[in-house]
């Protein structure tokens, strides 16, 4: 993506037309968006990385420090901004390239990523759930962060989402319902800020990875290997849409055993399947599956309409059309009340997280209520989690925010029906593994990431 970005933007530059028309000004924004975006997702899983800004062939190049990745990203940004154009406004391509709004909630995450970098380098406090018990942490410092300037990131971060946020209808908005956001039937609607487009009838675009989160059971019998624990789940009001029809509550007690519905994650509060509560009849599958024992499955990329009676039986699962949606609308909210609380603004941190709250039907609110800036960072943190499930962004933010061995290794023993889990971290997962094939051909890499 980096070489193909750099390519672009030097063919764009070869004739002036990159800053005298509007849909190449737009095209040149996107080549800096996609740079940025790759240079992001890199630093962020590898630490320190080599700064390749042409497209030049020359297989050995240094490893730049995490702040010069950063320095980068964000330059490539800000200026994209300057090019690119509103959805709203034209110039802009079909679904799938980035727009002035992906631009600017990507911007507002970078800087709220280097922002909570630079606190957790303070060590300041941080409170998560974990199952059941507040826990308080002192989050630990972040390497690359010590000499950014936190109250800077979260300015602009603030400066960033206001204006997203002042557009609100004219390009994007949030969802008016949680059962109107996901969903074939509400594929590609205005809270979609930008995401990779798929495309089921080509074998090269399509979509096939994502039954291993969502799969319903009776699609092939397999899938939703990857799914919600019940530390997690029970962070939900029961009230919350986000579990109410967010989550498919099938339980199995063996392989090819009898099939039974539960609220999950009680094994004990056992229904009849043909008398099932009203809050679980959205949930009913064919009763054909294998290898589902008590675990709670998404719905998020099921390919049916979750709010239809009928949407298991009719074994819609996930199509390989499905895009991967990378930035929401509702990040916007969430982004601004984390710069809020970070700039002493708690109440109107809280706002914004009741925004999100409110629209998926959850009883808790916190404005008014919360008041410490620790227990409203925390609630933001929370809400994250609790919006963004198993949309990438989770083990970025306990990354950033120098908590992640802490809270992976407080809650690393799961027992979420026959699954059990337990794996301790280290320092060696805080980066992954660079690929060995580059550590070979690159001789000034210095090497591979700590313990590995």
């Amino acid at each position: 993506m980096i070489n193909r970005a750099n390519k672009a933007k030097e063919s764009l530059e070869s004739s002036t037309a990159y800053t005298e028309q509007s849909a190449v000004r737009q095209l040149y924004g996107e080549t800096l968006f996609l740079r940025a975006f790759a240079y992001f997702h890199l630093v962020r899983m590898y630490g320190a990385v080599p700064l390749r800004l042409t497209s030049a062939t020359e297989l050995n190049c240094p490893r730049s420090f995490v702040e010069d990745v950063y320095g980068q990203v964000t330059e490539d940004l800000e200026t994209a901004l300057e090019y690119m154009y509103y959805n709203s406004e034209g110039n802009v391509g079909a679904w799938g390239h980035a727009d002035k709004t992906a631009a600017a909630l990507l911007l507002a995450r970078v800087y709220c990523t280097m922002g909570s970098a630079a606190l957790s380098n303070k060590g300041v406090g941080m409170i998560v759930d974990i199952k059941g018990e507040q826990k308080r942490f002192n989050c630990a410092g972040v390497e690359g962060a010590a000499n950014i300037d936190a109250e800077q990131c979260y300015s602009r971060a603030k400066e960033l989402c206001d204006m997203v946020i002042a557009r609100r209808g004219t390009d994007y908005d949030l969802a008016t319902d949680y059962l109107n956001l996901w969903g074939s039937n509400n594929r590609r609607n205005k809270e979609f800020v930008w995401g990779a487009s798929a495309n089921g009838g080509d074998t090269d675009f399509n979509n096939s990875y994502l039954h291993y989160y969502h799969n319903p059971a009776p699609y092939g019998g397999a899938g939703a290997w990857i799914y919600m624990a019940p530390n997690l789940y029970e962070q939900y009001d029961e009230t919350d849409d986000r579990i109410v029809h967010g989550v498919w509550h099938y339980y199995q007690t063996a392989y090819n055993g009898t099939a039974k519905w539960v609220s999950f994650p009680s094994s004990s509060d056992v229904y009849n399947a043909d008398n099932l509560p009203e809050n679980l009849k959205a949930f009913r599958p064919d009763f054909n599956s294998s290898y589902k024992y008590g675990v709670a499955c998404l719905t998020k990329h099921y390919n049916g309409d979750i709010a239809n009676p009928s949407f298991f039986s009719a074994r819609q699962a996930t199509a390989q059309n499905q895009d991967v949606i990378l930035i929401r609308f509702a990040e916007a909210y969430l982004l601004r009340a984390e710069a809020e609380v970070e700039l002493g603004n708690v109440q109107a941190a809280m706002e914004d997280v009741d925004v999100i709250r409110k629209r998926a039907k959850a009883e808790t609110l916190y404005a008014g209520k919360v008041t410490d800036q620790v227990e409203a960072r925390s609630m933001v943190l929370k809400e994250r989690g609790l919006e963004f499930c198993q949309e990438f962004n989770r083990k970025f933010d306990l990354l950033r925010w120098g908590l992640y061995l802490d809270v992976m290794n407080e809650t690393q023993s799961i027992v979420c029906g026959n699954a059990n889990r337990s794996t301790v971290r280290s320092k060696k997962n805080l980066l992954y593994a660079i690929p060995a094939a580059e550590v070979a051909e690159n001789k000034l890499l210095g090497g591979n990431n700590y313990g590995y």
